[in-house]
């Protein structure tokens, strides 16, 4: 029958054919004996003998250059009360889970001529159990570790992190002789050996049968046994530390990602700046709201990005961190210092990194802003969206800006102008005064001296030394003219002047300065039907208009509602510091039909006011203002008339019967000759009310000379609406 070992799956090898080696009389102990005296009294070298296992040679070696006398009686050292219960202390938890452990040890009643303990890593021993005077020197506030007992089981054991045997005459100390020690080594889930279990028990008077060297792989298996299940109850110990320290409930399985999610959360919603983790690749996993509010793009949207591309300093992340972590990154042409650091699974291997982006320095594009003027901090980059048609409308803004010509902005108000005036600024003119003056916002006695400026004494209030007008503080920069449909008539040609010599003259004033500015107009009025009804200068429309961007509204924007939803949405958490927000499907549905006739600053305070009325985290429809839910155009008010026609029989009969209307062209003839429209036999013809809608339509879109945005204003709805009846009534 083989040894109950043959058949365990424990690295031991060498210490089973120790025990295998031994003869039943004394000529092994005698071998191993000899080789010791031969070493002690003749310096000869341990590892040539044969009988002499390679660790236990080095043990040897190790004991006497420490100085440790092979016959010294009182082995062990003994330490103070207060380091002793440092000792415990630093060891609670170890102690608290190998209890249980030794008490089950204790429980089977063993014969009294044993020792069973636990010890740390520096061979205090932290738990005993059985005859603890089996020598002198065992027992609490003794420390045994090579230096002060020689060699010994536990200490090779946590060396060499297997489990080891120690028998007679293979101790150091001829104190030791008469004992055997069975010894296992604790180890951490990172390979560290921080402490042993170990049997002490008496050899056997007499020769050592082949019982009592089965006893004894027994005691071996038992003692490796109960190292690796103490082993192995403390990573799980450590892990339901971390997981009450991260407050998870989350089950085995899932424990390590959502450990890690929970951990990098509370991380990164307390750490001020941006925090972008990416995997070794460099794609990134999660971004902090911080962080998608630096790049302007919802947190999301950040995901499956290279983190190279927006942060990369030309270096790759690993080259960084071995230069102590610390880089520069530029954001949209601000300086940001960035911290990296790397991850590392339980093996040390890589599995990211973590850039932490600190506050912007101040740029030399920073400095030279806010002397004089406005302050322009946004560019093209800055301008969100992802639409076609905003990305064409930036994409031929920017071309425009490279020129010296006027630039025309027309847009809905909240379609974004005087962002696009400022990033025309940056890229043209970025170290000069950004002038911005609204024509609609000052009362027209004052615009004149606002542009132009004016002389001492010019007026009754005018400041003493006379003040310089807009026009002449945009010398070297960009002057905006912001709703120039509205300024005055009268002002129009003399701003036409300045424009044509770019030479200004201050009210009262007697010469004119030299300026250079570039200008760039906005509005959101039709300026060919203003010049057409003589309240807009028509050489002034020529002039302004050489370059003309058209802005689109948010509702001809494809996809852009719900972005701009998403990063106002993350706005509102950083801004609070809250818990997420989400759009329910049926919110985002709203927000992707509605037409939002007052573009991106509307949608923008609608979600806010969804964010702090919403509940349980989920904005619904109803959570939106109810001007907004309730209105005629909106498809959250027609989806709710359609479901109460459909539940109120008599009124769908009523709202889908004939009416009476003429036809076009019975009416046209009839306004000709001033009578009532009739047909041949003298009624009315008779129109359902989807035919009547499409004649209205058709009647529109003809007035209009097929100007779909015309016809709309016509028929009072949005062009989003005209788009889909059109589509209807194909």
């Amino acid at each position: 029958m083989p040894d109950a070992a043959d058949t365990m799956d424990i690295n031991y090898a060498s210490d089973l054919q120790l025990i295998r080696s031994m003869h039943e009389d004394d000529s092994f102990w005698d071998c191993i004996f000899d080789a010791k005296l031969d070493f002690l009294n003749n310096n000869a070298d341990p590892h040539l003998a044969s009988c002499v296992r390679p660790e236990v040679a080095d043990s040897w070696i190790n004991s006497r250059n420490s100085g440790l006398a092979p016959d010294r009686v009182d082995l062990g050292k003994y330490i103070d009360e207060e380091t002793y219960a440092e000792a415990l202390a630093a060891n609670a938890q170890l102690i608290e889970t190998a209890r249980s452990l030794i008490n089950k040890i204790e429980s089977l009643n063993l014969q009294n001529d044993y020792t069973f303990e636990l010890l740390d890593v520096d061979g205090a021993s932290l738990l005993q159990i059985g005859d603890l005077k089996l020598h002198q020197f065992m027992g609490a506030n003794y420390q045994c570790d090579e230096r002060n007992l020689g060699t010994n089981a536990h200490t090779l054991c946590m060396r060499h992190k297997k489990p080891f045997v120690i028998i007679g005459p293979e101790h150091y100390c001829f104190a030791l002789h008469s004992l055997i020690a069975c010894a296992a080594p604790i180890i951490t889930q990172l390979g560290t050996s921080i402490g042993a279990l170990m049997l002490t028990q008496p050899i056997p008077d007499g020769p050592f049968t082949a019982a009592d060297k089965k006893v004894l792989i027994h005691a071996m298996s038992l003692i490796s046994s109960l190292a690796t299940a103490l082993s192995d109850q403390l990573r799980i110990d450590d892990y339901d530390i971390q997981l009450a320290e991260t407050q998870s409930k989350y089950s085995k399985a899932t424990l390590e990602a959502q450990r890690f999610e929970s951990i990098s959360r509370n991380i990164m919603n307390t750490v001020k700046g941006g925090i972008v983790i990416c995997d070794a690749e460099g794609v990134i996993t999660l971004a902090t709201p911080e962080a998608s509010h630096l790049f302007k793009v919802p947190p999301e949207d950040l995901l499956e990005t290279n983190a190279l591309t927006l942060l990369g300093d030309g270096r790759p992340f690993d080259e960084v961190v071995k230069q102590g972590g610390g880089t520069t990154v530029i954001i949209d042409e601000e300086l940001h210092e960035a911290k990296i650091s790397q991850i590392s699974g339980s093996a040390n291997d890589l599995e990211g990194y973590i850039i932490a982006i600190g506050e912007a320095k101040r740029s030399a594009l920073g400095a030279s802003r806010g002397k004089v003027g406005d302050t322009a901090k946004i560019t093209f980059k800055d301008i969100l969206g992802k639409s076609y048609q905003i990305t064409k409308a930036k994409d031929l803004a920017s071309r425009f800006a490279r020129s010296r010509e006027n630039i025309l902005l027309i847009g809905e108000s909240g379609t974004g102008k005087e962002l696009f005036a400022q990033s025309v600024h940056n890229q043209t003119r970025p170290d000069g005064p950004f002038m911005s003056i609204n024509c609609a916002a000052i009362p027209p006695r004052l615009i004149e001296s606002e542009l132009f400026g004016y002389e001492s004494g010019s007026f009754t209030g005018a400041e003493r030394g006379g003040k310089p007008g807009k026009i002449e503080l945009a010398d070297g920069g960009t002057l905006f003219l912001d709703e120039i449909g509205d300024m005055p008539l009268e002002l129009q040609a003399t701003l036409l002047r300045v424009l044509e010599n770019k030479r200004v003259i201050r009210v009262g004033g007697k010469s004119y300065k030299q300026i250079d500015f570039r200008l760039v107009a906005a509005t959101n009025q039709n300026l060919p039907k203003l010049v057409s009804q003589h309240q807009f200068r028509e050489d002034l429309f020529y002039r302004i208009s050489v370059l003309t961007v058209d802005l689109p509204p948010l509702r001809d924007r494809l996809g852009d509602a719900l972005y701009f939803a998403r990063f106002f949405l993350n706005e509102c958490q950083i801004r609070t510091d809250g818990g997420k927000v989400e759009l329910s499907s049926e919110a985002a549905r709203f927000v992707s039909s509605y037409a939002w006739p007052g573009n991106v600053r509307q949608l923008k305070h609608a979600i806010y006011a969804a964010y702090y009325t919403c509940e349980n985290h989920s904005i619904s429809v109803d959570d939106f203002p109810n001007y907004i839910v309730n209105a005629p155009d909106s498809q959250h008010q027609k989806d709710t008339e359609d479901t109460t026609a459909e539940n109120n029989p008599e009124s769908l009969n009523e709202s889908s019967s004939s009416i009476k209307v003429p036809d076009t062209a019975t009416a046209t003839s009839a306004a000709k000759n001033d009578d009532p429209v009739s047909t041949s036999d003298g009624s009315l013809p008779t129109l359902s009310l989807k035919e009547l809608e499409a004649l209205a339509i058709n009647e529109a879109i003809l007035q209009a000379d097929g100007n779909i945005a015309t016809a709309a204003a016509i028929l009072d709805i949005s062009k989003a609406t005209l788009y889909r009846k059109l589509k209807e009534n194909q």
